[in-house]
């Protein structure tokens, strides 16, 4: 009989596309070791991603910022499904949530901000910056720890190999599921009033909740070189035609290690504010700023730095082979490992 693992994320208007997909692609690796994985959602916004993936789950009917409160039936349907273990990935969890369910389940939670010391049996944070907290200490005999980039969970995608292309010189430009602050419409608007970024090809990644898709339509209506990608299967061939990108901080930017575009990228989110001490160093990509604090500020550096790469064929040249010695693409698969031997 196959071994039951249960995943609990969302994904919607307010939670970034990155926490399902990332979870998606763990689950994927989880398959090919045998192993049965089963999503719980709160709601049913992400449920026709799940299904284009061929993954099984069960709608929670509760609310997806109130995760206490699901608790109760949480444990009903991990019983009911026969789920030993339990990969958890959101932000709205808390310490009596944990509790709640402890008892009938080992758990496995995504941790990159370090909010608090939870009663959970592995912790995974594959972020560079998890050397900014103390996780050995805090969880030393308690939880095993999967920490840093060789467990980044890059899709199947990113570990092929794709064909040199001469012809390519686009601008792929993603800004994160929720794109709170407009970030996507506002580099065009910067772009459509300079003179040298006017000339350039924008590939826009536009996901199923984003909620400016009517403006963004409405500009690449009237302009050809604007260009958006819906629900993109295949974002490593999307990126393998652009030389360069714009990105809100996440996991994004290690699937533009792996396909060695150099890019200037913003953070948009608490989770992200660290991201900035590894990426920007090394000359592995340029920092913009926070685009919550400083929106104007953030476009305007996001354009020079877009004009500063297309001027300096050498400083791509350093970024790119920066880039390539960041990750190695298996990091979904040594979580998946680890899952099982849990």
């Amino acid at each position: 009989m196959q071994e039951v693992i249960g995943i609990r994320a969302d994904a919607n208007s307010k939670v970034a596309m990155g926490h399902m997909m990332r979870c998606i692609t763990v689950a994927k690796q989880m398959r090919q070791l045998g192993l049965r994985p089963l999503f719980f959602t709160a709601d049913d916004y992400a449920l026709d991603l799940l299904r284009d993936a061929g993954m099984e789950y069960r709608c929670l009917g509760t609310e997806w910022d109130q995760m206490e409160a699901e608790t109760g039936k949480l444990r009903e349907e991990l019983k009911k499904a026969g789920c030993r273990k339990l990969l958890v990935d959101s932000y709205q969890v808390t310490r009596a949530y944990f509790d709640g369910i402890k008892d009938i389940v080992k758990i496995i939670y995504v941790d990159d901000c370090f909010e608090d010391v939870y009663p959970v049996d592995m912790i995974i944070n594959y972020n560079a910056y998890h050397v900014r907290f103390p996780y050995e200490q805090a969880y030393e005999g308690k939880a095993k720890l999967l920490l840093g980039t060789e467990y980044v969970p890059l899709r199947e995608e990113f570990r092929k190999v794709y064909p040199q292309r001469e012809e390519k010189r686009g601008i792929l430009l993603s800004s994160g599921g929720g794109d709170a602050y407009d970030a996507l419409f506002g580099v065009l608007a910067y772009a459509a009033t300079d003179r040298e970024l006017e000339k350039e090809t924008f590939h826009l990644v536009v996901g199923r909740f984003h909620p400016s898709k009517g403006k963004l339509e409405g500009l690449a209506k009237d302009n050809p070189k604007i260009r958006l990608h819906y629900d993109v299967g295949n974002m490593a061939e999307l990126m393998s035609w652009c030389d360069m990108a714009v990105s809100a901080a996440g996991t994004v930017l290690f699937e533009l290690c792996a396909m060695q575009v150099p890019a200037v990228f913003f953070v948009s989110a608490d989770n992200q504010q660290y991201d900035c001490e590894f990426f920007a160093k090394k000359n592995r990509m340029l920092f913009a700023g926070d685009i919550r604090k400083d929106r104007k500020g953030c476009l305007e550096r996001i354009g020079e730095g877009l004009k500063e790469m297309r001027k300096d064929e050498d400083m791509r040249k350093r970024m790119k082979d920066a880039l390539g010695r960041v990750t190695d693409g298996q990091g979904a698969a040594r979580i998946a490992e680890e899952i099982k031997r849990l």
